[in-house]
C-alpha cells in the first residue's frame, strides 16, 4: 500500500510553528483515504489538500483542546480492495477513530461497511450513491447524494428549453444514480430521453458506445464522470461531430479534451457556496500554498470534512461514538467552505447551495444558482 509522501509528511509535521503544543500533548490521528495513484488522481489529490489546509488552520488555532491533528494518508489506488486495505490499516493498526475518504461509491460502500463493523466514523467527500444513506451513525456526507443534485440537473436541462436528451454515464453506482434521477426530473417536465448509454470504464475508445447519438440528434446530453474516461468520451463526441450541449453533475471533475470545441458547451450543477466567505478564504489559501489556479470543488469538501470532524472532537470527545453523536449537532451552526451543511437523520446532506457551473475560455465559472 502506497502513501503519498508529501502529504503524509505534511501531516506528520503539522505541529511545526505551534509553540509548546507539540510537546504539550500527543497528536490526534485522522485517517485520509484517497486515490493518489490510478484513476482520477487530480481531483483526489485536491481533496486531500483541502483536508490538509483545514488541519493547518485547526493546529494554528490550538488544535483539538490543545492536541494537534496529525494526518495519516493511505492510497486506495481507486480499487475497492486497496480502499479496504487502507481503511483496515487506519482503523485497526493506526487506531484512528475517524477517516476522511475520496473515492467512488464502489469503494465508499465497502469501506462504510467496514467502518460500521469496526465502530468507526467515515466522512464522505466524493461519493453520491443513495445507498450511502444505509449507514447512519457511521458515514456522514459532505456533498449531496445523487437523488438530490441530479434531480436539479434534470430540471436545469428542461429549463434550458431542451425537449430531447441523451444520457451518457459510467456504468457504476454514481453514473446510474445520476442517470435515474436526472432523467426522471427531465421527463417530469415534459422532456424525452432518446438514448441512455452506460459505458464500461477504462476503455481506450468509446466510438462503439457513442456513435448512436449521431442519428438520435438530442437537444442536450446529460452526463457525469471523471478523469481520463471523460476526456476520451468528449474526444469521441467531437470526432463524430455531435454538437449538442453537455449538462453534467459536478462538471468541474470532467477532463475537457479540447478547450476551444468545448467552450460554452459544457455546464451543469455543483454544490455551491465557494465564491464567498469561508470558500473564498480557502481558495486564497489553496492558491498560495499549492500554486494552482484550477481549483476543484473537492478542495472545499475535504476542508469542510476536517473542520466538522474537529468541531465534533472539541465539543464531544475524540472517540468514534462521541464523534458520531456530536457531528449532527455541530453542523447546525457550521458555515463552511461549501456553504451551510444540513444533514438528514442518516447524516446525508440535503438542501445544499447549488451553483450552475459553465466552461468558458478554458476554465469553469459560476454562472448562476439553483436555490
Amino acid at each position: 500500500m502506497k502513501k503519498w509522501l508529501s502529504l503524509a509528511l505534511a501531516g506528520a509535521f503539522a505541529t511545526v510553528g505551534m509553540p509548546g503544543l507539540a510537546l504539550a500533548a500527543d497528536p490526534i490521528q485522522v485517517g485520509v483515504i484517497a486515490n493518489l495513484t490510478g484513476q482520477d488522481v487530480k481531483t483526489s489529490v485536491q481533496m486531500s489538500h483541502g483536508v490538509e489546509l483545514a488541519a493547518d488552520d485547526i493546529n494554528a488555532a490550538g488544535g483539538i483542546n490543545g492536541q494537534p491533528i496529525k494526518l495519516i494518508v493511505e492510497d486506495s489506488e481507486y480499487r475497492a480492495q486497496e480502499a479496504l486495505n487502507a481503511a483496515t490499516k487506519l482503523y485497526t493498526v493506526d487506531k484512528v477513530e475517524a477517516a476522511i475518504m475520496f473515492g467512488g461509491s464502489s469503494l465508499m460502500i465497502p469501506v462504510a461497511q467496514l467502518a460500521k463493523e469496526q465502530g468507526k466514523v467515515l466522512l464522505n467527500t466524493s461519493s453520491s450513491s443513495p445507498k450511502l444513506g444505509e449507514y447512519p451513525g457511521t458515514l456522514f456526507s459532505i456533498l449531496p447524494l445523487d437523488d438530490i443534485l441530479a434531480k436539479d440537473l434534470g430540471n436545469l436541462v428542461a429549463d434550458s428549453g431542451a425537449k430531447t436528451a441523451a444520457v451518457v454515464v459510467p456504468n457504476n453506482a454514481f453514473g446510474m444514480g445520476v442517470a435515474d434521477a436526472a432523467a426522471a426530473a427531465f421527463k417530469e417536465k415534459g422532456g424525452t430521453i432518446v438514448e441512455t448509454i452506460a459505458y464500461t470504464e477504462g476503455q481506450p475508445n468509446y466510438r462503439a458506445d457513442i456513435q448512436v447519438l449521431a442519428s438520435k440528434k438530442p437537444d442536450a446530453i446529460i452526463t457525469c464522470g471523471y478523469g481520463d474516461d471523460s476526456r476520451t468520451i468528449l474526444r469521441t463526441v467531437r470526432e463524430l461531430g455531435i454538437d449538442a450541449p453537455w449538462y453534467a453533475a459536478y462538471p468541474s471533475i470532467l477532463e475537457v479534451e479540447n478547450k476551444d470545441w468545448m467552450n460554452g458547451k459544457l455546464s451543469g450543477v455543483d454544490n455551491g457556496g465557494y465564491s464567498q466567505g469561508v470558500g473564498k478564504a480557502v481558495l486564497d489559501k489553496y492558491k498560495a500554498k499549492y500554486n494552482e489556479d484550477e481549483v476543484m470543488a473537492h478542495v472545499y469538501y475535504g476542508y469542510d470534512a476536517m473542520m466538522v470532524l474537529a468541531e465534533a472532537m472539541k465539543k464531544g470527545g475524540t472517540d468514534a461514538a462521541s464523534i458520531a453523536k456530536t457531528m449532527p449537532e455541530v453542523v447546525k451552526t457550521y458555515e463552511g467552505a461549501s456553504g451551510k451543511i444540513v444533514w438528514d437523520d442518516r447524516g446525508q446532506r440535503i438542501d445544499p447551495p447549488l451553483d450552475v457551473i459553465t466552461y468558458k475560455d478554458g476554465k469553469f465559472e459560476t454562472t448562476g444558482t439553483r436555490n
